[in-house]
């Protein structure tokens, strides 16, 4: 009796989501190729290295709420991964408060008055006979923090990640990210820390690989490679069909060479705009309108490198101060001492803006100086900018989807779009457009790879939306 091979399964897209899938396939000899535009793997989580000094792009923490997910990532990188101790802090009025806050940190810090306005509307939302709807990400973060502290703080932070007023976001991007925390639960665990139920959000410790968070997806290449293929330089330029299923994809790589690749099945983790608009033959004239509906926001990153061993305790620095152009700092080497060379530490700070944006065009050189002043200006360590030896510029496209009012119905357009072929599956962030976590965007590649190998009926989104939660309870 003759023996058919299985079909090769093509992946687009060598992010987490995407080289989980492949994983879990080649573990179990099913044939897979990746193809990945960048000269590396990992996408937004991989980890960059410049003169020595390793970078991620923004601090990027591994937890889940799943014990299958956290037995995946131990055995992948078994003795790597190491405890960081988490210490965050937000810069406000010129001062740096923790987080989570301690109730003294905060009331004198912020003075009686403002720390009385903060409970009081707080109390004034939860006390409300008529609860009013809830969608706008204004609605949501005033019916959980109050007025008060959504304009002291929520609003001006927001507002600096997404470019956009509160009033225009969906509210579902913070039920899917931040949902079971308020003002109450941050209360509760400031009076009573370490209690049974609290929020992963603000948990004191968590897992990290030593030398960074790009080592998941490094190590996820290595294991596809045992028995399938990762091409980098490669990228998706057409999507071709026959109008009910996918056939293969022509690929053109870095140097301009381009080939169509044959395939029975399809993960894609790339961004499902570009995926659609990329059809040959093209998409029909409502779904290419619904896929220009869909935007998202951009990253710049800066590093700053340091002659010195040390220069914050933090793990994540918050800057919402609208007159500081970045929003967020981290210093790799408090994640992990290996992220810098003996003696030297680095600062990354993460610039939200749009391409388009003015910032986004400006030379490397200009926006090292910027950085250089910001940071005297927060002054979170005096004396610290006379000690910088050099910089680097990363720039990041389409970092975050964003989820704007009304961005359901183009997004439902295009999904149905793709459920017209029945060999297609999205997958990770930019597939299924939501704004999640690594641990999200690796569970909806392994879960579409096993889907594929009968665990149940593949389709498009491996998981509920309404898992996609930043929370667990302990």
């Amino acid at each position: 009796m003759e023996k058919h091979e299985p079909e090769r399964v093509v992946i687009l897209g060598g992010g987490p989501a995407g080289l989980a899938a492949g994983k879990v396939l080649a573990d179990h000899g099913r044939p897979c190729t990746v193809f990945e535009q960048d000269e590396a793997v990992g996408g937004l989580s991989r980890t960059h290295s410049y003169q020595g000094f390793l970078f991620d792009l923004g601090g990027h923490r591994f937890f889940t709420k799943k014990n299958e997910l956290d037995q995946f990532l131990r055995a992948l990188l078994a003795d790597e991964l190491i405890d960081v101790a988490r210490s965050s802090k937000i810069y406000f009025r010129h001062r740096y408060f923790n987080y989570p806050p301690t109730l003294l940190n905060a009331f004198f810090g912020l003075g009686p008055i403002t720390s009385a306005q903060i409970l009081l509307t707080f109390l004034r939302e939860k006390l409300r006979y008529q609860k009013p709807a809830i969608v706008t990400l204004e609605d949501w973060m005033v019916s959980q923090f109050g007025r008060a502290m959504y304009e002291i703080f929520f609003k001006t932070y927001t507002e600096k990640v997404w470019g956009i007023p509160c009033s225009q976001g969906s509210a579902i991007w913070a039920a899917q990210r931040i949902k079971g925390l308020s003002l109450l639960a941050t209360l509760k665990e400031a009076v009573w820390p370490g209690t049974k139920d609290r929020p992963v959000s603000l948990i004191g410790s968590f897992k990290y690989p030593a030398h960074g968070i790009g080592r998941i997806s490094e190590r996820l290449a290595q294991e596809i490679r045992k028995h399938g293929e990762v091409r980098l330089n490669s990228r998706a330029a057409q999507i071709l069909h026959d109008g009910r299923r996918v056939t293969g994809v022509r690929v053109q790589t870095r140097d301009r060479q381009s080939y169509d690749f044959p395939g029975g099945r399809f993960f894609s983790s790339i961004p499902v705009t570009e995926l659609v608009q990329n059809f040959d033959p093209p998409a029909p004239p409502e779904v290419l309108e619904a896929s220009q509906a869909l935007r998202y926001r951009d990253l710049l990153i800066v590093v700053l490198l340091f002659d010195a061993e040390r220069i914050t305790q933090d793990t994540w620095i918050y800057i919402p101060d609208p007159e500081i152009p970045f929003g967020r700092l981290h210093e790799p080497t408090n994640w992990s001492p290996a992220m810098s060379p003996p003696g030297k530490t680095a600062l990354v700070f993460e610039y939200f803006c749009f391409e388009t944006d003015p910032i986004w065009k400006e030379p490397d050189g200009r926006l090292i100086e910027m950085t250089r002043e910001s940071f005297r200006r927060i002054g979170l360590a005096p004396g610290a900018a006379d000690r910088i030896i050099g910089g680097c510029v990363v720039r990041a496209k389409k970092a975050y989807p964003m989820h704007e009012i009304g961005h359901e119905q183009p997004l439902q357009i295009l999904q149905e779009f793709v459920n017209r072929f029945g060999n297609l599956t999205l997958i990770g962030r930019y597939g299924t457009f939501i704004y999640n976590n690594i641990d999200h965007s690796i569970e909806t590649g392994i879960q579409a790879a096993q889907n594929l190998l009968g665990a149940r009926p593949a389709g498009t989104g491996a998981i509920p939306p309404d898992e996609y939660l930043e929370v667990k309870y302990e």
